[in-house]
């Protein structure tokens, strides 16, 4: 794949799996597998798959990539006041790490960042990785710009930073085959020097050998009832989603969905590493046709790829005010999800 169409695969790749994971966001392992029977499909909103942060989150970076042309410091306070405004709009569902820390932005504090170890860097870091598949300085820093915005712990930024270098190694053809698990492992875990996360690595190794690695990882974590947001495992998590389920998008997608907890995270940020391998061809048309979001829509993805790639390209960097018209209506969609899971099936 060119540049442009790795940008579109990394971006609708993540979109999709975040409208597929969405309405089983927060169940338990075992619910979430008694919901999903049959094929898996979006059923968010009639049958059509709305996104939540994960895809608003990566649309915001990918419009301060467009805006900053390099300058990390520009990036970060284009970024900064995407954030603000996504607040403003009332989302639902937002992380308290990640809401306590644009409250922050807002009163001026710094740093920003709260002590937090949420999987909400992540979500966002694999564009990133793509972008500056080739500079890993540029890749590194940005990736702390924006992390360190909302989370200062340092399992939240290494958590980040193994999404953009799976992301990086992708793109630029090393990981195009399924890697070594010991070298998977190794290059994960080397992205940070906190002690927790080194700590995964013979986990990791252990479970990419074994026959089925999700539920490997899974087991040696305690994560049988739900992968939680937290970063030490739900990244991993997501990074061993992908590895099972390598150049096969739906079986990725099916194992995030299955495990429960994080699902929409979980899902969005494995949906864009596994777009990258099988590319926008490989996604399910059908999840494609029905993921009918707006103002960051198919569409809309589609040209912020193409500006990403040729600067030649215009696209629309704004804060869309759309998002104070969407938000209500997704709210009121999370509330009717909500009073659904009053009933069967448990």
């Amino acid at each position: 794949m060119n540049l442009l169409a790795q940008l579109h695969a990394c971006l609708l790749g993540g979109a999709v799996g975040d409208s597929l994971g969405l309405p089983f966001e927060g169940l338990p392992a075992r619910r979430a597998r008694r919901w999903a029977h049959g094929a898996l499909r979006q059923r968010f909103l009639l049958g059509r798959g709305m996104v939540s942060d994960d895809t608003d989150h990566t649309v915001f970076v990918a419009q301060a990539l467009l805006r900053s042309a390099g300058d990390v410091d520009v990036f970060r306070r284009v970024l900064a006041w995407r954030l603000r405004w996504w607040l403003l709009s009332l989302p639902a569902g937002i992380g308290l790490g990640t809401l306590r820390g644009i409250l922050k932005l807002w009163l001026g504090l710094r740093p920003s960042g709260v002590r937090s170890a949420g999987n909400g860097p992540a979500m966002r870091a694999a564009l990133i990785g793509c972008r500056f598949a080739y500079d890993s300085a540029a890749r590194r820093t940005h990736v702390a710009a924006s992390a360190l915005l909302t989370h200062t712990d340092p399992r939240a930024l290494a958590g980040a930073l193994a999404i953009a270098e799976a992301a990086a190694r992708i793109s630029c053809g090393q990981w195009r085959q399924r890697p070594d698990p010991a070298e998977f492992a190794q290059v994960l875990t080397g992205v940070s020097e906190n002690a927790q996360w080194r700590a995964l690595q013979p986990v990791l190794a252990e479970a990419c050998a074994s026959a089925q690695p999700t539920q490997r990882l899974r087991e040696a974590l305690g994560l049988q009832r739900g992968v939680p947001g937290f970063a030490l495992h739900s990244v991993p998590f997501a990074l061993l989603a992908w590895y099972e389920g390598h150049g096969d998008y739906a079986q990725t997608l099916q194992l995030c969905v299955d495990a429960g907890g994080d699902v929409d995270t979980n899902a969005a940020m494995a949906g864009a590493l596994a777009a990258l391998v099988c590319g926008v061809d490989g996604i399910p048309p059908q999840w494609r046709e029905r993921l009918l979001d707006w103002p960051h829509g198919t569409g809309y993805l589609q040209r912020l790829a193409a500006a990403l790639a040729d600067p030649q390209e215009s696209c629309a960097t704004n804060f869309s005010a759309g998002l104070f018209l969407r938000s209500p209506l997704f709210l009121a969609a999370v509330l009717c999800h909500g009073l659904r899971r009053l009933l069967p099936p448990y």
